[in-house]
């Protein structure tokens, strides 16, 4: 995550739940090493989870549970409380979000939060509620110093993927981090458009995926894979094809 804004609202997409938990890891390791708070408004099984993993690194979790650096609050509770006749309301959201953030920021003004609410409704095909959820995170906290990691159960590498779910959910964030290493996922793609286009293409690809690169942040092989499938949906198959089998 880079530190050239005061605000991020990532998105984790993630195939194994192992993957997200090293990331969500290193998320709140980097916020606790720089003295910032960090709230998790999450499950009870990936905050132990979290919090194991961050033992293992030599991380004094209970020290930072003590003084009130590192906070679970229940995403379904959350998610409840944010609900109206069966859509996201979102002053009742304003009102949840804005007393968690508010209590931390009177010991810790840079926070840093991971939000489960929006894997949650993904998780149960309640998409537009999801979405409805993630704008309310960008108008909440836009220019905030703040860093909002959410998580997505997609796959970069799964075409279906690309049916306009990984469209929507890049829209909503500044950055996007792929499901797989990002270095062996700009490995796998770039391999993969070597074998399946001639050599003079691969660059002009290239050339063409930057100029039209989405406002979300993101690793090179995946703006290249978005400009691939939306102009050459079937040339974008078979590079995913090829990238699946090198990972």
């Amino acid at each position: 995550m880079g530190e050239s804004r005061p605000f991020h609202h990532s998105v984790q997409l993630y195939h194994e739940e192992s993957d997200l938990v090293d990331a969500l890891a290193r998320f709140a390791e980097g916020g606790l090493a720089q003295g910032e708070g960090v709230v998790v408004i999450g499950s009870a099984p990936r905050w132990k989870a979290l919090t194991g993993r961050l033992r293992a690194g030599g991380i004094d979790t209970h020290g930072a549970v003590l003084r009130g650096q590192l906070r679970l609050f229940d995403a379904k509770v959350i998610l409840s409380s944010c609900m109206g006749r069966g859509v996201p309301d979102r002053l009742a959201f304003d009102e949840a979000i804005g007393g968690i953030l508010g209590l931390m920021r009177m010991r810790y003004p840079a926070l840093r939060v991971f939000g489960e609410i929006t894997d949650i409704l993904w998780a149960e095909g309640r998409r537009e509620a999801a979405e409805a959820i993630e704008r309310f995170w960008n108008a909440f906290v836009e220019g905030q110093p703040l860093s909002l990691l959410c998580a997505c159960p997609l796959d970069a590498l799964d075409g279906r993927a690309y049916e306009g779910a990984l469209q929507r959910v890049c829209a909503l964030h500044t950055h996007l981090v792929p499901a797989r290493d990002c270095n062996a996922f700009n490995d796998a793609v770039s391999s993969a458009i070597r074998e399946v286009l001639e050599p003079q293409l691969v660059g002009m690809l290239h050339s063409l995926s930057a100029q039209h690169r989405p406002g979300t942040q993101m690793p090179v092989g995946q703006a290249v894979m978005l400009w691939l499938r939306q102009h050459m949906p079937r040339t974008a198959e078979k590079v995913l094809a090829r990238a699946r089998a090198r990972m």
